[in-house]
């Protein structure tokens, strides 16, 4: 009778670092490209209709409905395509710590602002991005091999 271990996929371990580390951290890697892809692909490429047109029907109707004049959307739309470069290339990486800390300022204020106008079904929406915002940051801290401000460092 074989061991799982023995039947396992083997995934080379990094210098010094047990395989189940190392498949902690391959899990890890995998998640946070998945939900990077997945949140800021989409959102970078819609940020351009929001930066260079009269923006996309929905989007201008929920800034009116929010109050808030056009012109946000389009400042708002520059700097998602700034902040979703940063994140996505990551060849910077105090840049990308600021776009995540850009992103987390406009989910919630997205979600402060559809709470206070009596919105509170639509505030979820924000709040989850915000959410699976913060999951990725944290990804992107473990699987980078950096710790987190808040963390001890050895």
């Amino acid at each position: 009778m074989q061991s799982l271990s023995s039947t396992a996929t083997h995934i080379p371990a990094q210098a010094g670092m047990p395989h189940s580390e190392a498949r902690v951290r391959r899990r890890n890697k995998i998640i946070y490209w998945t939900l990077t892809i997945v949140m800021f692909v989409p959102g970078t490429v819609g940020a351009f209709a929001e930066a260079f047109t009269r923006g996309p029907a929905s989007i201008v109707q929920i800034m009116l409905a929010l109050g808030f004049p056009l012109y946000v959307m389009k400042i708002l739309g520059v700097f998602k395509i700034f902040g979703g470069v940063a994140i996505l290339t990551g060849k910077l990486p105090r840049m990308k710590e600021w776009a995540y800390a850009g992103f987390s300022i406009e989910f919630l204020g997205a979600t402060a602002a559809h709470l206070a106008t009596g919105d509170r079904m639509y505030a979820l929406f924000p709040l989850s991005f915000f959410v699976v915002l913060v999951i990725a940051y944290v990804l992107w801290y473990k699987t980078a091999a950096t710790p987190l401000p808040f963390e001890r460092r050895a």
